[in-house]
């Protein structure tokens, strides 16, 4: 595929976390116990809630060898310790807790892995969750603001009523230089701090405009308190409660994870050069978070009737758009894709993180149908 993740450094953890809510993946996929289900690995969330479903096998792929290495990590504390070990080293009980977690830990890696945490974990003393390069910058962003104004925003998680959410965050916040200073910090030039600059090579909106839109929205439509996504955004680990973590982090599945973790491959590579290798015909559902995001629209309508083309193998495919809309009907579209057209709209309504543009579904038992999708529709007031 021609994308320009192929064009940047590969030499840090670019994201210590997956924005890409298990709630979407497991509602767009099905996963079932004959599945073998492709996950692009990224920080390993998704790769192991997916298994947590008991498919037939999970491969998790990336370009950047240093994710790869980050789930390794994760698979080796989750067969040789405790939970709790999960926990501290995530940064989910403070940095007490996660230099403790590396006591035990550097007890049991292997020595050439041992050296790299070790020196990792004095330059990320607050753990694994906020060391992504994206992850620093965005939670970042809450220091910036006045003490007045940082003390407004923690108030949103405070509420029980959505109503009442909105209208705090529309009267007192808004009133406040909060919206100003989001747009700018999340503009397309500061936003190269979390992103690689050319990583914005197609995008089709600004940053910071779509996304101070996308949180308007959703403060208007649910309640913030209990989305993870918005808690991490703003706050990074603090006070997080454990439901609402992902599921794969989460005590009470801790067990079954350690049980399917034989079931799960580890490939550093492309995941639509993967599909389409013979190795990857057997994959039948995959979630491709939000590769897509780096390639033309050309590009993207050509992988999509590659990998979709009439009378080919099963394939369920769920990916997320963040500043372009790939997939969209248009006028210059060839042939419309296999889109699950119901699905995509229900989950692009739902989608937890509030900075994505819309989740789509293709799937080719729709191939040859007549499919149209609509974008997710922000309103404003």
């Amino acid at each position: 595929m021609e994308s320009e993740f192929c064009n940047v450094a590969l030499d840090r953890i670019r994201y210590s976390l997956v924005w890409e809510d298990s709630h979407t993946l497991y509602r767009a996929l099905a996963i079932r116990p004959t599945d073998h289900v492709l996950v692009v690995a990224s920080a390993g969330c998704n790769a192991l809630n997916a298994l947590l479903k008991k498919p037939r096998q999970v491969t998790a792929i990336d370009l950047n060898p240093v994710q790869i290495q980050l789930v390794q990590l994760k698979l080796h504390i989750i067969q040789y310790h405790e939970h709790g070990v999960l926990r501290g080293i995530l940064g989910l009980a403070g940095p007490e807790a996660v230099a403790a977690a590396w006591q035990q830990l550097a007890l049991t890696l292997p020595v050439p892995e041992r050296g790299y945490w070790e020196a990792f974990f004095r330059v990320h003393p607050p753990g694994l969750l906020a060391a992504g390069r994206l992850e620093s910058y965005l939670t970042g962003f809450l220091s910036t603001l006045a003490p007045a104004v940082q003390r407004k925003v923690r108030r949103l998680i405070q509420f029980k009523s959505v109503a009442v959410q909105y209208a705090y965050f529309t009267q007192v916040l808004e009133a406040t230089s909060f919206r100003e200073q989001f747009i700018e910090y999340f503009d397309e030039v500061n936003l190269s701090k979390g992103r690689d600059p050319r990583l914005f090579r197609y995008a089709e909106e600004s940053g910071g405009e779509a996304f101070y839109n996308r949180l308007r929205e959703t403060l208007s439509t649910e309640l913030v308190r209990d989305n993870f996504f918005f808690r991490f955004f703003f706050f990074g680990s603090e006070n997080l409660p454990e439901s609402l973590l992902p599921p794969c982090y989460q005590a009470q599945h801790y067990e079954v994870l350690r049980q399917q973790l034989p079931k799960l491959t580890l490939v550093t590579g492309e995941a639509v050069e993967f599909l389409c290798c013979p190795a990857g015909q057997d994959v039948t559902k995959a979630s491709l978070s939000n590769i897509f995001e780096y390639t033309s629209s050309t590009e993207f309508q050509r992988i999509a009737h590659r990998l979709f083309a009439a009378g080919g193998r099963p394939l369920r495919v769920v990916y997320w758009n963040l500043l372009q809309d790939q997939g969209a009907v248009t006028p210059q579209t060839p042939t419309p894709l296999p889109v699950d057209t119901v699905v995509s709209e229900s989950l692009s309504g739902q989608e937890a993180c509030f900075y994505f543009r819309n989740v789509r579904v293709l799937d080719s038992r729709l191939a040859g149908s007549s499919s149209v999708i609509t974008k997710r529709v922000v309103h404003h007031e």
